[in-house]
């Protein structure tokens, strides 16, 4: 039941309507799962502190956001909702990594994941008026319960690329593949080219760590990688010599879809609150019309969720998050042991770090994108500071004086 309960949450937390807003729904919902996090939380409260207390940034961090409510602009009920939603699924991520292991909170992620890709087929299929973009902007595209093509685009992205690694770890391989089909469908009708250009990185990505892993050549990998970074560069080179060109053959723009218009046109907003910000979701509650190069855009998000952090919590926030992220990629280790494990949570973790470049994907979006940030920063410091103990304990063995 703990684990049906578990992926209930999460996919509440990956459902708009069930998570975006501050509907009586939508609130509810928050404290229900919240309750439900506190109950699992109680009984092992010493397993939380030593969690809080082995991620001071990450800790502090949260704090810091759920006080930024102190001089948010928005109406203050409004903006205590707002903490209280925040405060529902980061005790929510707590009760994950309290609860399951590495293995254990991938695994729930990768089952929610694959639910959410049926659900929008079926959605669909079944209510194509609901799931299908109407009106003048996307006409035709679908978005199944994701409520957008951009938001299905990272779900289903998601979903893909757990699934070939684990079609690589060599079980239930037809599963895989049907969920790989599936996935590849909603990536390719949801025409969102951001999820498509990250799902071909990662992709790729992937076949690289796993043909790396294969080479036992300390001579051959060096070669490896002298190759594929120069493969790399030679893309890059090409992606800037000729992305004009490569951007109108797919009928877009080096602005980005307009991003970089609307990142010009929120500058003003960061300067008039620089450090601190206006606090969480308190500027773009109030729908602000923002105006670039003569445009008019009326928007819910920056398009960028570092941006988005600069306006929610200030420079404060923002560097607190990119420290966090930097760190966290550093002590990434996909070593031997849980291997496909760890290549999954890399791979999440990229996609979050990526995504939030063009896309708002932090606090201003869905949930479980925290949530799984969340998870992975505690989960690979949970593990480095494990060998840093286990290194320590050799060193000490093979220091000891001979009797």
């Amino acid at each position: 039941m703990k684990h049906v309960l578990t992926v209930a949450g999460l996919l509440a937390f990956s459902i708009p309507y069930a998570c975006q807003g501050l509907s009586p729904r939508v609130i509810t919902i928050s404290l229900l799962i919240l309750l439900f996090s506190y109950t699992m939380l109680l009984p092992s409260l010493k397993s939380l502190i030593a969690t809080l207390v082995d991620n001071p940034l990450l800790t502090l961090l949260m704090l810091y956001i759920a006080a930024s409510c102190l001089w948010a602009e928005q109406e203050q009920t409004s903006s205590l909702l707002m903490v209280l939603k925040f405060l529902a699924f980061s005790t929510f991520g707590l009760y994950l990594v309290t609860h399951y292991t590495t293995q254990g909170c991938i695994r729930l992620l990768v089952v929610t994941l694959s639910i959410l890709s049926i659900l929008n087929l079926l959605a669909v299929l079944l209510v194509p008026s609901f799931a299908i973009h109407g009106g003048v902007e996307h006409t035709g595209l679908w978005k199944g319960i994701s409520g957008h093509k951009n938001t299905l685009g990272t779900l289903s992205l998601l979903s893909f690329v757990s699934h070939v690694i684990y079609f690589f770890r060599g079980k239930h391989k037809v599963l895989h593949i049907g969920f790989i089909l599936l996935n590849a469908l909603l990536l390719i009708e949801c025409q969102s080219t951001t999820s498509l250009v990250l799902t071909s990185s990662l992709f790729v990505f992937i076949l690289f760590i796993l043909l790396f892993k294969r080479i036992r050549s300390i001579a051959l990998r060096g070669f490896f990688i002298s190759c594929s970074c120069l493969f790399v560069l030679l893309g890059l080179v090409f992606i800037f010599t000729y992305g004009d060109a490569i951007a109108s053959e797919f009928g877009k723009t080096t602005t980005l879809t307009g991003r970089t218009e609307i990142w010009q046109g929120i500058g003003g907003a960061i300067q008039s609150h620089y450090w601190f910000g206006h606090g969480y979701g308190s500027y773009w509650a109030a729908r602000p019309s923002i105006y670039a190069n003569g445009i008019r855009f009326d928007l819910t998000s920056s398009h960028s969720g570092f941006r988005d952090l600069w306006i929610d919590v200030g420079l404060t926030g923002l560097l607190a998050t990119i420290t966090l992220a930097i760190t966290t990629l550093f002590k990434f280790r996909i070593g031997k042991a849980d291997m496909y494990t760890w290549l999954t949570a890399a791979v999440f973790f990229l996609f979050i770090v990526l995504n939030n470049i063009t896309d708002s994907r932090f606090l201003n979006s869905l949930s479980i994108y925290w949530i799984i940030f969340m998870v992975i920063v505690i989960k690979v410091q949970e593990r480095h500071k494990l060998a840093v103990a286990e290194k320590a304990n050799s060193t000490a063995l093979s220091t000891q004086p001979l009797h």
